[in-house]
This record gives C-alpha cells, sequence and structure tokens, in this order.
C-alpha cells in the first residue's frame, strides 16, 4: 500500500475509561513540561496507579528539578504508519515528589532511579484517528 492509496481518516473523541485504557497498554510515555531550559519533553517508562501516572528518575535529572511541583503533560500514543491509523491519550496534571513503591515503574536504563515522580491527574483527553482501510474492513 503507498500514500496515495490511503484516504484521510475520521478523528474519533475516546472516552475517559477508554483513555485510561489504552493508557494501562502501553509502557513507554513522553512527559513534557516548561521549566528553566524552555519546554522539554522525556520519553519515560511509567505505570499507572489509581488515577495517577507513575514515574522513576535519578534526583539530579532535569525531569526532577523541572518537571516536579508543577503542571505538566504526559501523552501515550500508537501509529500505524501503514494505514494512517493510531491513537493518541493526553494526560494533564500536577507532578510530584514520591517515594518509590517496590510495585512502582522498573526503570529501563541503568542507574540509581530513586526518585518517584506521581503525575495527580487533572484531565485525561484522547483521539483515535479511523484510517478510511479501517472503516472499510
Amino acid at each position: 500500500m503507498h500514500d496515495s492509496d490511503v484516504q484521510p481518516g475520521r478523528l474519533v473523541v475516546l472516552s475517559e475509561e477508554e483513555c485510561w485504557d489504552l493508557l494501562r497498554s502501553r509502557p513507554v510515555g513522553r512527559l513534557a513540561w516548561s521549566g528553566a531550559e524552555g519546554v522539554s519533553v522525556v520519553p519515560v517508562n511509567y505505570v499507572v496507579d489509581d488515577g495517577a501516572v507513575l514515574l522513576r528518575t535519578t534526583p539530579y535529572s532535569l525531569m526532577a528539578r523541572d518537571g516536579a511541583d508543577r503542571e505538566v503533560a504526559f501523552e501515550v500514543d500508537d501509529i500505524d504508519e501503514e494505514r494512517h491509523g493510531g491513537w493518541s491519550v493526553l494526560v494533564r496534571g500536577r507532578c510530584e515528589r514520591e517515594r518509590v513503591a517496590s510495585d512502582g515503574p522498573r526503570p529501563w536504563v541503568t542507574g540509581p532511579r530513586v526518585l518517584g515522580l506521581r503525575i495527580a491527574v487533572g484531565s485525561v483527553t484522547g483521539r483515535r484517528l479511523l484510517s478510511s482501510t479501517a472503516e472499510r474492513a
């Protein structure tokens, strides 16, 4: 299938329940915040816990210094490049320092990721792009 064979798709707003289900379905998302160095976006692994998103980092990271104790955005998505479809979920909320729980996210990188960050979710929204080929199937 070539790009020229794919027709534009249709955007569908996801329910809050669908958004939470999709958040739980992926291990990596992107944390975004505005800090001393401007806007930053960092990919991180995470877990969803009781209406919050939990992360781990080092206490001296830019994310810990600039992202903690402020409003942040967290985004997770899945893209089907071949069919021009996919979905995206956006979380907005306050990022706070937290003691790392043993059942929290397990870091994918080496080093002492001993600082927990909890995004207390203020809002969660999402959209799905239904490709024209998916609608015909």
